[in-house]
């Protein structure tokens, strides 16, 4: 029991800081044409914390031979995307006042992809389970869709296809994996990892095509630096796994004084987007141009979490994303 209850330290403390990481991603997203630092720091965070973030969900996703609990866990993604994608059309229409904005459920908005894409995932996992090699094949796959201009955010196909090897790389892991990386690799050697990573991705700043992260864009609009284009894409994979691995060998198995916020990433990921389009609308990114602003800016990376993550506005997420119909019948 004791172990099991450090196991989901483990992962409040990778989720905390995942969504911290999405967050933060989102909030200077509109800085880093101006500021090749943030640029960096962008590059960096976008290199790694989506397709860790996925991993985490695939290797949450074992218990498909449940028919109830599979049955339910799909109604919980499909909802909250429903009610979210119409809840950000309303939002957009009539709040951001957005020209000519087109109410659909085919195009999922900004960050509501990651939910079509889950359910997507969820219901092929049953199938692709089952094949020899499947992470093999999905990569393969991925690579060579690159070359298709047609698959785009239309059901968030492209992203879903490029981010499915790694879903089922989770999925695939076993808790005695995860034990050799957090008691075997040493986390100096983690740190010094991470820092490689980040350091390259500094001095490359100017070259590298920050898109090539997003998993939306077919190879014809990417810049390949002379370089075969499916090479970068698999050069991406590469880099997103080691430094994933780099850091979950750091994160902490044991509670701390913020780990109970990391089971509460649900409510961070759906309302944040309403708060950072109001701080675009409000012109709010066009004071930041200090060094202290900088840092300020990241700070309210934090407290958006935080605020998010408090047991109040779980409440009111979990009520609307998960109906009280579906909690009687479950």
């Amino acid at each position: 029991m004791n172990l099991e209850k450090r196991r989901n330290y483990y992962f409040d403390n990778l989720k905390l800081l995942l969504i911290i990481l999405v967050v933060m991603g989102h909030v200077i997203e509109p800085l880093i044409d101006s500021n090749k630092n943030i640029k960096a720091a962008y590059m960096f965070i976008y290199a790694f914390h989506m397709p860790l973030f996925v991993f985490v969900s695939g290797y949450f996703s074992k218990n498909i031979n449940d028919n109830k609990k599979f049955f339910f866990k799909i109604n919980n993604i499909l909802v909250p995307y429903i009610i979210f994608q119409l809840l950000y059309s309303i939002f957009n229409i009539y709040v951001l006042k957005t020209q000519d904005f087109e109410v659909t459920l085919i195009y999922p908005y900004w960050t509501m992809w990651y939910l079509l894409s889950l359910f997507t995932w969820s219901i092929t996992l049953p199938y692709f389970s089952k094949i020899k090699y499947s992470v093999l094949i999905v990569f393969v796959i991925s690579i060579i869709s690159g070359y298709d201009n047609n698959i785009g955010y239309y059901l968030s196909l492209s992203r879903t296809i490029t981010f499915f090897p790694y879903f089922l790389m989770g999925y695939f892991c076993k808790q005695e994996y995860m034990d050799i990386i957090r008691v075997h690799i040493k986390k100096v050697h983690a740190l010094l990892g991470v820092l490689t990573v980040s350091l390259l991705i500094y001095l490359m700043n100017s070259k590298i095509d920050y898109r090539w992260f997003y998993g939306s864009y077919p190879y014809s609009q990417l810049d390949g630096f002379g370089c075969p284009k499916f090479i970068i894409d698999i050069l991406t994979y590469i880099l997103a796994i080691i430094t994933s691995v780099c850091v979950l060998a750091l994160i902490p198995n044991k509670k701390l004084i913020f780990t109970k916020l990391g089971s509460r990433t649900m409510s961070v990921y759906i309302f944040h987007g309403f708060i950072v389009k109001l701080l675009v609308k409000y012109n709010f990114f066009n004071y930041i141009d200090s060094f202290t602003s900088k840092i300020f800016i990241m700070l309210i990376s934090l407290f958006i979490v935080v605020i998010l993550s408090s047991k109040k506005i779980n409440e009111i997420a979990n009520m609307i994303i998960y109906p009280k119909i579906l909690k009687q019948v479950s």
